[in-house]
Order: structure tokens, then C-alpha cells, then sequence
């Protein structure tokens, strides 16, 4: 097993691809960390009962970015075997299929996590330049933290079980691309149209938004800890029908 984890690890270390995605969620999060450092002032005067208001939505702005990118990210990282035919001699020198796709997808679970971390620090350096004493780092962010990083990690996840399942990346980063600014938009005005409004708030991108400003909080969307549970069936269900689809399917 851990021969697979290196060859993964050596698939995506010697492409451009997962450096090239981290760029925007850092840029992103240097401007997000910049201006609501300077602005923290004024927000605290706003809503004197979450101190943490500007710290929690420089941090949601840059995860976001970061979440789409991961499932990007996830999405070319299983989906390019299909493209380069390159799952067919793994899987034949290898014991089973079941092995490569655990390799894929863990190592695509630590780059997730990798992103998000580094997006952190990017995120929380800006704010305590930008912010200096007006930034208050409550208990609530500080878990906001590590909640972030799981967020990260599951859609990273979510996009490489798309990917396996689509057996294309292409199709399953375009899925992503158009699911993040409008997609949902579309689907939960569909369900309020039918009177399905409790709907909403389950869809991916609203747990999302729902475990990322749960510091502040948004009254429609479920509580934080029913959210992320929830975010982790999604990503769940996508990685066990790519699974089984790609153990089913004849590969090229």
C-alpha cells in the first residue's frame, strides 16, 4: 500500500497541476486577510456581539476558494487516469482495483488538507498584520479552524468521487465549476418554486456556507455540526458510486 501512496504522490508532484490550483485560494486569501484586518474596527462597531466577525469572513471567503479549488483539484487527479489510460496498467500490476483507488483517493485527501492549511496560515498572518489588536481570535474561530480543514478535505474528495464516476475530469471539474456560482442557485430556486425550501439548506454549497460562518451564524441554514455530517454523506456518496462504478467498468 504504501508503494501505491508514493506512486500517487509522485504522479501529482512531478505535473503543475497542484500548485497551479493553490495559487487563487492564496491570492484570495491574502486580499481577504488585508482588507478585513484593516476593516476589523469597523465591523466589531457593527456587531459588537461576534468579535470575530472579520476574522470569520476572511476565513469563509478564502476556504470557499479553497474548497472549489480542492474539488478541482480532486477531480483532475482521478479523473486524468481515464484521459491518459494510465488506470489500465496500474490496475493490472497491482492486486485488485480496490488499492490504487484507496491510494488515489487518500493522497487526494492530503493535498485537500494541504491546501487548506496553507490558506490558513496565508489567512491568519494578513490578519494579525492588517488587524493588529482590532482582530480577536475567539474560542469559536479557533475552531472554525480545524472545521475549515475538514471542509477543504471533503470536497477535495467530493470532486475525485465525481471524477471517478463521470470517468472524466473534464466533465467532473465543469460539474464543480457551474455547480459553485450558479448551479445551486438554479436547483434551490427549483425547490422553492415547489415549495421544498427546507431543501436548500442541504445542498452541498449551503452546508458549506452553513459550517463556515457558524461563528456569526445564518438562521435558514442548519446548525453547523447537522451541516458538516451532512457535507460528509455528499462527499461519501460521491466516493462510494465512483468507487463502485470504477470497479464495475471495463477501463481502456
Amino acid at each position: 500500500m504504501s508503494t501505491l501512496v508514493t506512486s500517487e504522490l509522485r504522479k501529482v508532484l512531478t505535473l503543475r497541476f497542484w500548485w497551479a490550483l493553490a495559487v487563487a485560494p492564496v491570492v484570495i486569501a491574502l486580499f481577504t486577510g488585508a482588507i478585513y484586518g484593516t476593516v476589523a474596527d469597523g465591523l466589531e462597531l457593527v456587531d459588537e456581539e461576534n468579535p470575530e466577525a472579520a476574522a470569520t469572513i476572511a476565513l469563509m471567503i478564502a476556504i470557499l476558494a479553497t474548497s472549489l479549488a480542492a474539488a478541482v483539484f480532486g477531480a483532475v487527479n482521478a479523473g486524468s487516469e481515464f484521459r491518459h489510460h494510465t488506470f489500465t496498467p496500474t490496475f493490472l500490476t497491482t492486486r485488485g482495483r480496490d488499492p490504487v483507488l484507496a491510494a488515489k483517493l487518500g493522497v487526494t485527501a492530503l493535498f485537500g488538507f494541504g491546501y487548506a492549511v496553507a490558506v490558513e496560515i496565508v489567512t491568519v498572518a494578513c490578519l494579525l498584520v492588517f488587524g493588529g489588536d482590532s482582530i480577536e481570535f475567539t474560542p469559536q474561530f479557533l475552531t472554525l479552524l480545524p472545521v475549515a480543514v475538514v471542509v477543504t478535505t471533503l470536497w477535495a474528495l467530493l470532486g475525485a468521487g465525481l471524477s471517478l464516476l463521470f470517468a472524466s475530469s473534464t466533465a467532473a471539474a465543469v460539474t464543480l465549476l457551474a455547480w459553485f456560482p450558479v448551479g445551486e442557485l438554479i436547483v434551490g430556486a427549483v425547490l422553492r418554486s415547489v415549495g421544498a425550501d427546507g431543501a436548500v439548506g442541504w445542498l452541498p454549497g449551503a452546508l458549506t456556507l452553513s459550517t463556515l460562518t457558524f461563528p456569526v451564524g445564518i438562521e435558514w441554514l442548519p446548525p453547523w455540526q447537522a451541516s458538516l455530517v451532512a457535507l460528509t454523506i455528499w462527499t461519501v456518496a460521491a466516493c462510494a458510486l465512483g468507487w463502485w462504478w470504477t470497479r464495475r467498468r471495463d477501463i481502456d
